[in-house]
C-alpha cells in the first residue's frame, strides 16, 4: 500500500508540469505576389443561320474549316485547339393572327466554337484579327493564366509563414515571452490568382491590331500557425 501511495504521488506532478509545459500563440498570416501572365485562353465562334438546318450546318462548316485552318496557320498546335460548344436549333418567330399570336419556324440556326491556348501574348491581337477575317464572328472568354505556378506559390506561401511569425513574436514580446518552435502549421481559406486588371478587347480594324492588355495576376496565400512560446 504504501509502494502504490508513493507512485500515485511521484506521478501527479510529472503530468501537472507536462500540462502546463507548451505554451501557444496562434496567427494568421498573409502575403500577396503579382506576376505577368504567359498564357491566354480565347474563344472563337461561327454563328450562322440558313432557311433550312441543312444550309444552316454547311454554312456554319465552311465558315469553322476556315477559321481552324487560320488558327493552324498561324503557329498554333492541334492540341490548343479544342471545340467548346456545338448548337443547332430552329428559329421561330411570332405573328399576329386574328386575335392570337402564332409561332412560325423562320430558319435554323448553329453555333460552333473553339477553345484555344497561346503562349505568344504579343501576337494575341493579331491572333484575334486574323481569325476573325477568317471567318469567326464571335470572339468571348479572354483570360490569362500562368503556366508554372508552384514556384510563386511556395514564394508566397514562405512570406506568409513570415508574417505570421512576426505577429506572433509582437505578441509573445507583449506577453514577456519569445517564440520557442512551430506546434501547428497550415494554410488558410481564400488562397488563389485573381486578374488586377481586366484586359480589353476593342475590335477596331482601322486603329490596327486588336489591343490586348494582359496586366499581371495576383496570387494571394494565407497560413495558420500555432507557435510555442516562453
Amino acid at each position: 500500500m504504501v509502494l502504490l501511495l508513493l507512485t500515485v504521488a511521484m506521478v501527479a506532478p510529472v503530468q501537472a508540469q507536462a500540462a502546463e509545459a507548451v505554451k501557444t500563440i496562434t496567427t494568421y498570416g498573409e502575403a500577396q505576389l503579382a506576376a505577368a501572365p504567359d498564357q491566354a485562353t480565347v474563344t472563337f465562334g461561327v454563328d450562322t443561320e440558313a432557311a433550312t438546318a441543312q444550309e444552316a450546318l454547311r454554312a456554319n462548316a465552311e465558315k469553322m474549316n476556315r477559321v481552324i485552318a487560320a488558327l493552324k496557320k498561324q503557329g498554333l498546335p492541334e492540341g490548343n485547339i479544342r471545340t467548346s460548344g456545338f448548337s443547332l436549333y430552329p428559329n421561330y418567330e411570332y405573328v399576329r393572327e386574328g386575335n392570337r399570336d402564332v409561332r412560325r419556324l423562320v430558319g435554323y440556326r448553329v453555333n460552333n466554337g473553339v477553345w484555344v491556348v497561346t503562349t505568344d501574348l504579343e501576337k494575341l491581337g493579331q491572333l484575334i484579327d486574323n481569325t476573325v477575317a477568317a471567318g469567326a464572328n464571335v470572339v468571348s472568354g479572354i483570360s490569362f493564366s500562368i503556366q508554372d505556378t508552384e514556384r510563386l506559390e511556395g514564394e508566397a506561401l514562405a512570406l506568409a509563414v513570415k508574417h505570421a511569425r512576426s505577429k506572433a513574436e509582437v505578441l509573445a514580446g507583449a506577453a514577456g515571452g519569445r517564440i520557442t518552435g512551430i506546434v501547428t502549421i497550415g494554410e488558410g481559406g481564400g488562397v488563389g490568382f485573381e486578374p488586377l486588371r481586366v484586359e480589353k478587347a476593342a475590335l477596331d480594324a482601322a486603329a490596327g491590331s486588336t489591343p490586348i492588355e494582359p496586366g499581371q495576376i495576383q496570387l494571394t496565400s494565407r497560413v495558420q500557425v500555432t507557435f510555442s512560446f516562453e
